[in-house]
């Protein structure tokens, strides 16, 4: 029996990552991209869903005010560690 289970948080900070991102006028270069999802995700709590209803409740859930803004000042908090030691242009 294969499993199938997937963290939709990812789905919702990549979602909202660009504009994050932008907004904080931090560079936006593959590798910083990369160390703020990572981050971001470390300090949010995960979604884990196994089946098509389970997506959808957590995809209403991520609509909710709280719960983007929740998401959206995580992404800003990981973009401002970022910016402070950038991995790019390390050798």
């Amino acid at each position: 029996m294969a499993m199938e289970y997937r963290n939709l948080m990812e789905d919702i900070v990549l979602q909202n990552l660009d504009s994050v991102m932008a907004a904080g006028g931090g560079c936006t270069c593959d590798a910083c991209k990369s160390d703020v999802v990572a981050y971001t995700l470390n300090h949010l709590t995960p979604h884990y869903v196994a089946t098509r209803q389970g997506r959808l409740m957590v995809k209403l859930q991520s609509y909710e005010l709280q719960s983007r803004a929740d998401v959206v000042a995580a992404i800003s908090e990981a973009a401002v560690m970022v910016a402070k030691a950038p991995r790019h242009g390390r050798e």
